[in-house]
């Protein structure tokens, strides 16, 4: 029989079906898995960009007479946009999960989609009631807050609709019911032996924290937000979705890993007939999958950035014979007579690993070298050619830097990515920083010349800002980069389209969320 407990949360459920919980019992739970993983970096990034609104708490919190200077707004800008973009991932993933309630709770499926539903709910309530501490009922700061934002995907009206849900008695009854029934839902994953994955250890404890903050904020300001938000509780008192999801997030959030997983646009066919014969050791690569977006704080419709080092032969090929990359290759302390000698001297175990080896999926031969979740890796075109846009440029720099660069980047291979996006920090790399750093100009090397920019009061470099910097390059007649290639996605049609230099120009201006195509 169905308890009170899942009934109440039925009631607020949202009522689009899911199609993850047609999966069988092992494809599910390998989902949620990852889902939950996926959660945990939502999560970590909804946490950092809190740290810095608490480090510009007064800017946030004082209301403004006059107008916020340009630099001051768009902290707040870029701030608001980050957590919009983790707020409505994690909102997507919530969705994706909600008809747990419709599963016996016999079924292995109904504790996982509960773990991963309520460790949701508690991760926005928990920072979004802090967040509207500071900001609800400054009326300068929520009418540009509710302005449409498309480089981060902010649609108008969003914090007017983020206010409605995050702060809403439906949500909060969600909060305290979901408490309540995980005292009956966790011991399920035990009896699973599922309690001891690490995922589940810390959703367990990341969704009693939080609820622990929700609730702390509830009672020290909830009379305050409630009364302030009153209004629009009694004109809409709807509690389906907490945060604002546009349509295409939504379709994102429920049937990708389903309808999707494994089926990129761009097809391995597509990278062997017109991506490898264009590519050159040293390229620049952009691309962006439209379901599995990586960076989600950053704004700009490039979320990944790449760096093209070709097989270990066609690397020889391109720096072995080169005069002034054997010149400088013999100046090295290594003596050695090739560019491919050096890294193999200076880097044995990597050199190893990139020109003999296979990358954490079973794939090779090694040709990328991309910062991601494991870490700093040499991928395979499986892996990093694998997605649904794909656009390649070619610094205009003669063979020695780009050896210089690539030399680069193999010593920071195997570092941890950084998920805090700290671009001052060498101890861990976050994808654009590996491209940035390894073509940054210096001292014996000319490089790519390019400007960190403000996200959320940290000095980063989101991937798009590589195309735009492209593209202001050649509208000012100074280019850093030649453009090489352009596989446009086209989700209605199912595959990918070589477009021209012009398309791959104005890509930096899409949305964020934009797949216009489907």
């Amino acid at each position: 029989m169905t308890s009170l407990l899942t009934l109440a949360l039925l009631a607020a459920a949202p009522v689009a079906p899911t199609p993850v919980y047609e999966l069988s019992n092992e494809a599910f739970i390998e989902t949620a898995r990852h889902d939950l993983q996926t959660l945990q970096q939502f999560v970590a990034g909804m946490g950092t960009v809190m740290s810095g609104v608490t480090k510009n708490k007064a800017l946030f919190s004082t209301k403004q007479k006059a107008v916020y200077a340009a630099e001051d707004k768009q902290t707040l800008l870029s701030t608001w946009g980050s957590l919009f973009a983790y707020f409505s991932a994690t909102e997507g993933l919530r969705q994706k999960y909600w008809d747990f309630v419709k599963v016996p709770p016999n079924d292995p499926k109904h504790a996982w989609g509960f773990l991963l539903t309520h460790t949701a709910l508690t991760a926005l309530l928990a920072n979004g009631l802090k967040f509207a501490e500071l900001v609800i009922d400054n009326k300068q700061l929520e009418t540009i807050f509710d302005e449409a934002n498309d480089e981060y995907g902010v649609p108008q009206g969003a914090f007017a609709a983020f206010k409605l849900k995050a702060i809403h008695v439906a949500t909060s009854t969600q909060l305290l019911t979901g408490d309540t029934y995980a005292v009956a839902a966790v011991p399920y994953l035990k009896r699973q032996k599922a309690a001891s994955d690490a995922s589940v250890t810390w959703a367990v404890g990341e969704m009693k924290a939080d609820s622990t903050i929700a609730r702390s904020c509830l009672v020290k300001n909830g009379t305050k937000l409630f009364l302030t938000n009153a209004k629009d509780i009694v004109a809409n008192t709807s509690a389906h979705a907490l945060f604002p999801v546009q349509k295409s997030f939504a379709e994102w959030a429920g049937d990708t890993r389903v309808a999707r997983i494994g089926k990129p646009l761009v097809t391995l066919a597509d990278v062997e007939k017109l991506v490898l014969p264009s590519t050159r050791p040293g390229d620049i690569i952009v691309s962006r999958q439209n379901w599995f977006l990586s960076n989600i704080g950053l704004p700009g419709f490039w979320p990944h950035a790449e760096l093209f080092l070709g097989t270990a032969p066609e690397l020889a090929a391109a720096f072995d014979a080169d005069p002034d990359v054997i010149a400088w290759t013999r100046a090295q302390p290594e003596k050695a007579a090739t560019f491919s000698e050096l890294l193999q001297k200076r880097y044995p175990a990597k050199w190893k690993a990139y020109a003999e080896g296979v990358d954490f999926q079973g794939h090779g031969p090694i040709r990328v070298m991309e910062s991601i979740s494991e870490g700093v890796s040499f991928t395979a075109v499986e892996h990093a050619f694998g997605v649904d846009y794909l656009g390649v440029m070619r610094p205009r720099l003669a063979p020695v830097d780009k050896a210089k660069a690539i030399e680069h980047a193999f010593k920071y291979q195997g570092r941890p990515y950084d998920f805090d996006f700290d671009f001052f920090s060498d101890s861990t790399i976050v994808c654009s920083e590996l491209v940035y750093k390894a073509y940054q100009p210096g001292l014996g090397q000319k490089g790519v010349s390019l400007e960190l920019v403000d996200v959320a009061g940290r000095r980063t470099l989101p991937a798009n800002q590589l195309v735009r910097r492209f593209d202001a390059d050649l509208e000012r007649g100074f280019p850093q980069m030649d453009f090489v290639l352009f596989l446009d996605g086209n989700e209605r049609a199912g595959k990918v389209a070589l477009a021209s230099e012009a398309a791959f120009r104005a890509t930096w201006k899409r949305t964020k969320w934009d797949i216009a195509q489907k």
